[in-house]
């Protein structure tokens, strides 16, 4: 607890009972009202929309043609086995391994 919130305490606790009682309902009030959009981005965020619904959402385009997401800067003569063996290397310093 910070001292903040001690001393705040400590003048909550010098007040008569009744005050007491209005402080903590304005903290009540106040975080309900803090919680409220949490709960609603829950609710947003485990509804269950479709892959359209989401793609649309975000202007994902539609790939049309595989050869657009060939990577521009990887050499021709390196396979799949190389960027896979890359990735998990890369991974491994990151982790520290």
């Amino acid at each position: 607890m910070t001292s903040d919130v001690e001393d705040i305490l400590a003048v909550a606790r010098s007040l008569p009972p009744r005050e007491q009682l209005e402080v903590l309902r304005g903290l009540a009030e106040s975080l309900a009202g803090t919680f409220v959009p949490l709960e609603d981005a829950a609710a947003t965020f485990w509804s269950s929309r479709s892959l359209d619904e989401l793609a649309a959402k975000r202007h994902i385009p539609i790939v049309t043609d595989i050869h657009t997401l060939a990577l521009p800067d990887w050499p021709q003569d390196e396979s799949a086995d190389d960027l896979i063996a890359f990735v998990n290397e890369q991974r491994d310093a990151d982790l520290g391994v």
